[in-house]
């Protein structure tokens, strides 16, 4: 009799430490998002390292900690984060987006090879996302244009006007011919998801850095 008041003596406090612990962790989390939110990275970073002790094996400590260095500029560690957080999670909503965010990374790194393939990714777990599709065209139309010598001297104003215009004037929508690339570049499981998905078109382009 005294061994099974123990036990449930034991079980509640187990039920109540936990609920403490998880009630603690989402403090955390929703300050360190507060904060997020009004620019405040440094203070974002410690709540979310408090909520690491707490919980950590949830991926969303290590998807926001990511998104907090990406605005940050620091985007190697940044990719670390969004890697940890992929292998905890197995929700395809939380999947999508981080290989979303890791394509926008790589391409602030200059990999535009690397950000195509999580923007495929990330299409393959949410097909229906019209920014992934916008940005795998970005990362597309770049791919493949040779990488211009920096000049030595800085440009003219001139030249920078055009270089300008240039930029304007770069093709803004995927053709029957990225697609086909595109396509041929994946295992053939991939091609059938991205036959259905992907279509020639002529979306505008978001800006590249409205990635959140």
């Amino acid at each position: 009799m005294a061994d099974k008041v123990i036990k449930k003596i034991i079980l509640v406090l187990f039920i109540f430490l936990n609920v403490n612990l998880y009630s603690n962790f989402r403090r955390d989390i929703n300050t360190g998002n507060k904060f997020f939110e009004q620019k405040k990275y440094d203070e974002a970073l410690e709540k979310y390292n408090s909520a690491e002790l707490k919980k950590p094996n949830s991926p969303v400590i290590y998807y926001n900690r990511a998104n907090t260095f990406y605005k940050q500029q620091l985007y190697n560690e940044a990719i670390q984060e969004y890697q940890k957080s992929l292998g905890l999670t197995k929700d395809k909503n939380l999947k999508s987006k981080i290989f979303y965010n890791l394509g926008n990374t790589f391409l602030k790194l200059g990999d535009t090879k690397k950000a195509k393939e999580s923007y495929i990714q990330g299409l393959l777990l949410n097909p229906k996302d019209e920014e992934i599709k916008y940005n795998l065209q970005y990362a597309l139309m770049n791919i493949h244009q040779p990488q211009q010598e920096k000049s030595k001297k800085d440009d003219s104003k001139e030249d920078k006007q055009e270089n300008q215009q240039n930029k304007q004037n770069q093709q803004k929508y995927m053709s029957q011919q990225d697609v086909q690339r595109l396509i041929e570049t994946v295992t053939q499981q991939q091609k059938d998801k991205l036959k259905e998905t992907l279509k020639p078109q002529k979306p505008q382009l978001p800006e590249v850095d409205k990635d959140w």
